[in-house]
């Protein structure tokens, strides 16, 4: 699709023209506890921690915006440790998101063009710094939005239902404030490798965005509760699991 429109912009004779760059700063944490007593374990807690750093370019196209994302740099903070499996730091610098923007949403979403472990725990700022936020807002205005998702990947599908509660309000250098509680379910299923596994979730959470309504956003805050009950098959009694994350953005000055 994005090739298609940059050929319309060449025959058109419109060429998309670089806006300057923009740094910004994502951290992401999330904590998880998996209660193993079904299986005649204890309960194991798991602490993930990372601060990323990339570049945003917005360039004009037909219809829209393009959005390219670069990742700068990742650090582990102290105290953290990794899975190994999850691969250095380094692995991730170069590694980059390109979107279609289309009233500050990006249509397809915004997909890194490599696999890579570290880029997906930055990929929930990423996303929100086009929210696709209702066009329209002022002051003191309130709406909900539901996000659908279906997914079908390494032999496990996924839906997901979640609605999202918004009010506006006044924010920093004349632009809006964006609050908003999250309430949604999951279920994903398939082969997890030792046999049939099904994770129920049910998600809450909030959000907080300050940014031009087309985006990019130029600060976020988004934290999400996971209750998850996970039934593997050979497994005596599903296994509860809850996971905590917060993801925060700020643009760099």
């Amino acid at each position: 699709m994005l090739v298609g429109l940059l050929a319309l912009a060449s025959l058109t004779g419109v060429v998309p023209t670089p806006s300057a760059p923009q740094r910004y700063r994502i951290e992401m944490k999330a904590q998880q506890e998996v209660d193993l007593s079904a299986l005649g374990g204890a309960k194991q807690t798991t602490d993930l921690g990372l601060v990323g750093f990339v570049t945003v370019t917005m360039s004009d196209t037909t219809g829209g915006q393009l959005a390219h994302i670069v990742v700068d740099s990742v650090v582990v903070p102290a105290g953290i440790e990794l899975p190994p499996q999850m691969g250095e730091p380094a692995s991730a610098k170069g590694v980059f998101f390109h979107g279609y923007i289309v009233d500050g949403k990006a249509k397809g979403g915004l997909k890194p063009n490599q696999p890579n472990q570290l880029v997906a725990m930055l990929a929930g700022g990423v996303e929100n710094l086009f929210p696709g936020l209702r066009t329209t807002a002022k002051v003191g205005d309130t709406w909900s939005d539901t996000v659908k998702t279906d997914s079908n990947a390494d032999g496990m599908t996924q839906q997901s239902v979640t609605m999202i509660n918004w009010t506006a309000s006044a924010g920093a250098n004349g632009m809006l404030q964006y609050d908003g509680v999250a309430n949604g379910t999951s279920k994903r299923e398939g082969n997890a490798g030792n046999g049939k596994q099904t994770v129920d979730a049910k998600i809450t959470g909030t959000r907080s965005l300050s940014g031009p309504l087309a985006g990019p956003m130029q600060k976020g805050t988004i934290k999400a509760m996971q209750d998850l009950v996970v039934t593997m098959e050979g497994a005596p009694e599903p296994i509860p699991v809850t996971a905590v994350t917060e993801i925060t953005f700020t643009i760099i000055p």
